[in-house]
């Protein structure tokens, strides 16, 4: 009996043991971003908070801010906000990191670039752990854009490329065999979309995350992405009505 208990008592002793030094992770991808300082500011301090509220104020975790400028990456050994560092106006590359161990919420990390956006958060607290990463996913998805990152520059780069090429020559050779010349708004079109996805500087207009210093007054200038891509859609749109055109050009003759 004496036995029993006393390995009962050993096993206990041994899963609590175990479990105190399991740490919980969450880690969620984020889509393309555009915010500015001050938005960032207001979820660094919130994150800094909540942070604080887990693992109490005398908590003296490490923090770091990195920020990618030129391909340059400036490291800050604490935490500083987005809107107190002299930076150009548009920043393609922002992380943000805390550490400490043995704590509720051991590790913070936002890192936000134009190939990756991911938070991760991870500690000895599940809950805390679980509530700090759905707060930081929920407040970025906040300033979330249609389209933009490496990947969706790439496949609709190509994907476009190989449309406005397919369409350049085909339209081509059918204004030429058929002596439509109504119908040359296609391949002019077709090279003018072409040009288009060669000259633009996507990186710039399609990121996968910029920050803004501050925001241009000049509507031009602030939605310059959108309108590129009304271009490449207008572009797209002009073959098929050039074709109508020229169809009903050559019938009415």
């Amino acid at each position: 009996m004496r036995f029993a208990v006393l390995l009962s008592v050993c096993v206990s002793l041994a899963t609590t043991s175990l479990c105190t030094g399991v740490e919980f992770s969450q880690v969620r991808d984020l889509p393309a971003l555009k915010l500015g300082a001050t938005d960032l500011d207001a979820i660094l301090l919130e994150t800094h908070a909540l942070i604080d509220a887990a693992n109490g104020p005398e908590d003296s975790g490490r923090e770091t801010v990195t920020i990618s400028i030129d391909g340059q990456n400036i490291e800050i050994p604490h935490l500083s906000l987005a809107s107190s560092v002299a930076f150009p106006n548009e920043v393609f590359g922002f992380s943000y990191t805390y550490q400490q161990v043995d704590k509720p919420i051991s590790s913070a990390t936002i890192n936000l670039g134009d190939s990756l956006r991911r938070v991760s958060v991870s500690g000895e607290s599940a809950d805390k752990v679980d509530a700090l990463s759905k707060l930081l996913e929920k407040d970025f998805r906040r300033y979330a854009t249609a389209a933009g990152g490496v990947k969706f520059r790439r496949v609709a780069g190509v994907c476009l490329s190989m449309s406005f090429l397919t369409s350049l020559m085909i339209s081509s050779a059918y204004c030429w065999t058929k002596r439509l010349y109504g119908a040359l708004g296609m391949p002019i079109f077709s090279a003018l979309g072409f040009l288009l996805l060669l000259l633009a500087p996507w990186n710039r207009l399609l990121p996968g995350f910029v920050l803004y210093q501050w925001y241009s007054p000049f509507f031009l200038v602030r939605h310059a992405s959108e309108i590129s891509i009304l271009a490449l859609v207008a572009s797209l749109a002009g073959i098929p009505i050039s074709y109508f055109v020229g169809r009903g050009r050559s019938k009415g003759s």
